[in-house]
């Protein structure tokens, strides 16, 4: 018997709806609790650094991945 035939409708079923569902639901509250771990995160390292630092930082980054990723491209005629 090769690893892909299979006999019964039982042995292609892998999982239930049950398990999906509870599958789905502990996908979610993981999502959630790993978005209040970033937002707590998040709080904290603005509490330690400041707000000017941290918009700065912000800033070089939004610049860079903005030049990266179509900002500053020149036309085919040399123009800016």
């Amino acid at each position: 018997m090769s690893g892909t035939s299979f006999d019964t409708e039982q042995e292609l079923t892998l999982y239930t709806e049950r398990d999906l569902e509870r599958a789905r639901r502990r996908g979610r509250a993981a999502g959630w609790l790993q978005g209040a771990a970033l937002v707590i995160a998040g709080g904290f390292v603005l509490k330690l650094l400041g707000w000017i630092p941290t918009v700065l930082v912000l800033g070089v980054l939004g610049y860079l991945l903005y030049r990266l990723f179509g900002g500053g491209k020149k036309s085919p005629d040399g123009a800016s």
